[in-house]
């Protein structure tokens, strides 16, 4: 317990003043997503932050608790999605195993939003066979000098330093859309049922729109800067097909290229 009121004191810290920082260049054919709707969290009903300081979630005894180790708390699992063309690890950095949180609960990313709580709940979301709300997410780099921004809803949410991993420095060779689920059972390394946990709206593709998870106007910049274009040689790469899948639809104007995704975990083919 002792080593757990440590670690709160550590990952609870006073409100620090950061500087507002933007990129010092933008990809060329940038534009403002339109009809993109503005994202709520709880703690908005609270207030806002002071000027010069970012929202960050506090970690309770609880979260700690539940954590594999203190070590590795707030890192995702190195045992992530394995596609077969890639040998060395399929995530951003180092797989994950020093480096790589998806919040600020160890050091890496950067933020610099006053509005918005990484790991924080958000609304509206889409409601199966009804209302649909889409999120505009996009990352790139800032080319003078190899930060990589998070920009969502048009809103600049943040960036990881390009010190992060050199390897990353001249642009990425590949980019992975999807979704991913952990299995604490298998991080663990306990033998056991699937677990329930679902993916998307917890249906699978085949439903379609409107009813399944999308990702939609899939765009990739060239290292020349020259601006967004629709990827090429798109693969489709599934773990657990019986648990959750995905189908890569035929591009559209409206949407480009797009794909559903997603499922209920453990069912009566996936126990």
């Amino acid at each position: 317990m002792k080593e757990i009121d440590r670690m709160l004191k550590v990952l609870n810290k006073p409100a620090i003043k950061t500087i507002k920082m933007r990129p010092s260049a933008y990809p060329k054919g940038v534009e403002v997503e339109t009809n993109v709707k503005k994202i709520h969290q709880p703690w908005h009903l609270n207030g806002r932050c002071p000027e010069g300081t970012i929202p960050i979630h506090r970690t309770r005894k609880s979260d700690l608790m539940r954590a594999i180790s203190l070590k590795n708390f707030g890192k995702k699992y190195p045992e992530g999605i394995r596609h077969p063309e890639i040998v060395d690890g399929d995530h951003v950095s180092d797989d994950y195993r020093k480096t790589g949180c998806y919040n600020l609960k160890c050091s890496g990313f950067v933020q610099v939003s006053t509005e918005y709580l990484l790991g924080g709940t958000i609304s509206p979301v889409s409601e199966y066979g009804g209302h649909q709300f889409r999120l505009a997410v996009n990352i790139f780099q800032d080319v003078e000098n190899g930060n990589w921004w998070l920009q969502l809803q048009n809103n600049l949410i943040g960036y990881w330093p390009g010190s992060l991993d050199p390897g990353f420095a001249g642009g990425a060779e590949f980019v992975l859309y999807g979704g991913e689920i952990v299995d604490i059972g298998v991080a663990r390394g306990i033998k056991g049922p699937h677990t329930t946990t679902e993916m998307g709206s917890g249906h699978f593709s085949g439903e379609g729109e409107g009813k399944a998870g999308a990702f939609s106007k899939l765009q990739v910049i060239d290292k020349d800067q020259s601006g967004y274009k629709s990827p090429q040689d798109v693969t489709t790469f599934v773990k657990e097909p019986y648990c959750y899948d995905l189908s890569l639809m035929k591009t559209t104007s409206n949407w480009g290229v797009y794909f559903f995704y997603g499922g209920p975990g453990r069912n009566q083919n996936c126990p």
